[in-house]
């Protein structure tokens, strides 16, 4: 568990002090006369985060907040190689400290697992968005590659992530800095088809961690006596909504033994993703097989952890909290905007980025550590009530008040008109964790 206390040190020391310390070790900082580290930090990271697009001079309306007269064109002029590499600084240091909520008693199909664990790459726009640098941009390449990739992993009963792990664009998901994260044995890791990996699932399975994901198209499959196994008819169920659930070997050379669970989709549904199928195909200038759209009328999970643990149903709704992780992805880019600049000034969009990553780092602390309990949390009224509070946390920060009080208000606030809207028709997330089972259609099942 993370105490209040936990959080406001570890907010004064690394946003406070060593602020000023690594802003004098990168050089963003030479000579203290209106800005010191510190204030560079707040004005950036609490101005971006009230206002993501905002400009010079609100920015420069910021810095008063922390009793810091200071011009726009000053702002301007700190734009360079050695505050994005001092804001980096800080990212990293940030990132060493873990905030997770108290374990509660976790919801009824996820219960028997000692974690809930997922992780995801968001394929971040930042190489779309680099040419609006013009001809800038190759000369910046040429001295530092922008992150492309934000890498993040989400334990899902706690709130804890790892991450956001910036790596260049190329950088495939099996080569993530996350990608050798231990998990606590007896927990579940649930993934999607970018962390597809048979040696990583076996390697697992041997360790006692478990593994929900969907079947990559393609993948061996052999029944209990080793024999190949064809996902055709007499194999798949037939009938729409219909379940069916095999005792198979996954891997031509792992075999690893597995429950393939398979559920017939209605045909709404499968056009749907073949229509998707083929967009991404023709994104990537890939051909995409016929077997993949054959096989798009079906729902097909692959998972090692026993039925009693994990029942068909169970695994369905698990499988769908993966997309919280992405969730949060969304509200960092449409919310925080983490992804956006109004610059052709490369240095300047690059200190945008790290800004708003620490700002978004800095906001799910506190959602873990006050709104996390709740499993009516709704991230997007959370979000914006911490958006609200940035010029307050900024004055704390600044030592105009204490940031104990500040907190404090944060915390009755989120208490307050924060949860999602309960729902009969379709279920929200924490009303379909708490059953243990879906409603069919599954217009998610994907």
């Amino acid at each position: 568990m993370t105490t209040i206390t936990q959080v406001e040190t570890a907010m004064t020391h690394i946003l406070t002090e060593r602020a000023k310390v690594l802003a004098k070790e990168t050089g963003a900082i030479r000579r203290v006369r209106k800005f010191e580290g510190a204030d560079l930090l707040h004005t950036l990271v609490f101005g971006w985060m009230q206002h993501p697009d905002a400009s010079l001079e609100q920015l420069s309306s910021t810095a008063a907040i922390g009793a810091v007269q200071v011009s726009d064109t000053a702002i301007h002029k700190r734009f360079t190689k050695e505050c994005a590499t001092f804001l980096h600084a800080v990212l990293e240091e940030l990132l060493t400290v873990v905030v997770q909520a108290e374990m509660v008693t976790p919801p009824r199909c996820c219960g028997v697992f000692r974690r809930w664990w997922s992780k995801t790459a968001a394929r971040s726009p930042y190489p779309m968005n680099w040419p609006r640098c013009g001809a800038a941009v190759e000369a910046i390449k040429r001295i530092l590659l922008p992150p492309s990739n934000c890498m993040c992993g989400f334990e899902l009963l706690r709130g804890r992530i790892w991450g956001p792990a910036l790596t260049e664009g190329r950088c495939s998901d099996h080569r993530s800095p996350l990608a050798l994260q231990e998990l606590p044995e007896g927990s579940l890791y649930v993934t999607d088809l970018g962390y597809f990996c048979l040696r990583e699932i076996a390697q697992r399975h041997r360790q006692h961690r478990y593994t929900l994901t969907r079947l990559r198209v393609g993948t061996k499959l052999f029944n209990q006596q080793r024999q190949p196994l064809a996902l055709e008819r007499g194999v798949l169920p037939p009938r729409v909504g219909q379940m069916k659930e095999l005792r198979v070997r996954v891997g031509a050379q792992e075999q690893v033994p597995m429950r393939l669970l398979m559920l017939r989709v209605p045909k709404k549904i499968a056009d749907q993703r073949r229509e998707d199928l083929k967009a991404d195909a023709q994104r990537r200038q890939q051909p995409v097989s016929e077997e993949a759209l054959r096989l798009a009328e079906w729902t097909i999970l692959i998972t090692d952890a026993p039925a009693k643990r994990l029942p068909f149903q169970a695994a369905l709704v698990l499988l769908r909290e993966r997309w919280q992780m992405e969730l949060l992805y969304k509200l960092w880019k449409q919310h925080g905007r983490v992804d956006e600049w109004r610059t052709a000034n490369p240095w300047r969009a690059l200190c945008e980025v790290y800004a708003k990553l620490i700002g978004m780092v800095l906001q799910h602390w506190l959602i873990v550590l006050f709104a996390w309990q709740d499993a009516q949390r709704s991230l997007v009224k959370l979000a914006q009530v911490v958006r609200d509070c940035a010029g307050s946390l900024m004055e704390a920060l600044a030592g105009e008040r204490p940031l104990r009080g500040v907190l404090r208000l944060v915390e009755r606030r989120m208490h307050s008109g924060c949860q999602m809207n309960k729902r009969k028709k379709h279920p929200n997330s924490a009303q379909l964790l708490e059953r243990g089972q879906v409603e069919w259609p599954l217009s998610w099942c994907e």
